[in-house]
């Protein structure tokens, strides 16, 4: 069994610190017995990033189905993420702020709540220029933590897909949103990502070990990832730069 304490220890044993603003992907139940469950976690990343931190998440609601032939709809109040427990409970959490986006949505709690989230919703593609994923990565105090999980559910390596302009990623054609403010309604068009191209996001991993990027280590049961979320983008960049193919599982030399 785990609790905030021991949680907020190793997590300041992994190298997260007050002033971080810090993008949590999460398993709950890799954890282990968590008392009092995702609230605990939750409680326990804003006691190390203090008041001068934010915990951010995913927030996501994209599905296979969406395409120039079947619009999104997003209600930023009401639609659920299916990013687990955490995610959930950062999104419902009081005060947290969600940005507007149909599928790539985050939720944020603390100080730079409000920096982070806004203006997605203006957002051509979902993890692209102005997008919380870019702001993150902007900031010298960002910072991506892997919460039981690996880079297989890492949002940002979208955003150096967009970056990079890899071919396979996005659709071809637009997709029409409707959002959802409570009583008042939008609907604008986005780009959307492309299902059904395999990824392989943990190829990167031996690279960020190898120049010292990510951290590595222990919490309750689960293996957590720390790292900056600047450099992780950089690198990432580089690589896509010299190898387009490089996250797409069995591709060939170019896709």
């Amino acid at each position: 069994m785990i609790g905030r304490e021991g949680i907020a220890s190793a997590l300041r044993f992994l190298g997260l610190r007050s002033g971080y603003h810090v993008l949590v992907h999460s398993s709950l139940s890799s954890m282990g017995h968590v008392e009092g469950g995702a609230a605990t976690v939750v409680q326990a990343l804003l006691d190390v990033v203090g008041a001068d931190g934010t915990v951010i998440v995913p927030t996501l609601t994209g599905n296979e189905l969406i395409g120039p032939d079947a619009d999104m709809t997003f209600d930023i109040v009401t639609s659920p993420s299916w990013n687990g427990a955490v995610a959930e409970a950062v999104r419902t959490w009081p005060g947290a702020v969600r940005s507007v986006h149909p599928t790539h949505s985050v939720a944020a709690i603390g100080a730079a709540a409000q920096r982070l989230t806004c203006g997605h919703v203006d957002c051509v593609t979902p993890c692209g220029e102005g997008s919380p994923y870019a702001r993150l990565a902007a900031d010298p105090a960002g910072m991506i933590l892997l919460l039981g999980c690996d880079h297989e559910s890492n949002t940002t390596l979208h955003h150096v897909e967009e970056l990079a302009g890899v071919r396979y990623h996005l659709q071809p054609l637009p997709v029409r949103g409707v959002i959802h403010y409570g009583d008042r309604t939008q609907s604008r068009s986005y780009w959307v990502h492309r299902y059904g191209t395999p990824r392989n996001f943990t190829a990167i991993e031996p690279l960020l070990q190898e120049r010292g990027i990510q951290v590595q280590g222990a919490v309750g049961n689960a293996t957590a990832r720390l790292m900056p979320a600047n450099r992780l983008v950089s690198l990432g960049l580089d690589v896509l730069r010299a190898a387009p193919s490089f996250f797409v599982k069995g591709a060939g030399a170019d896709c």
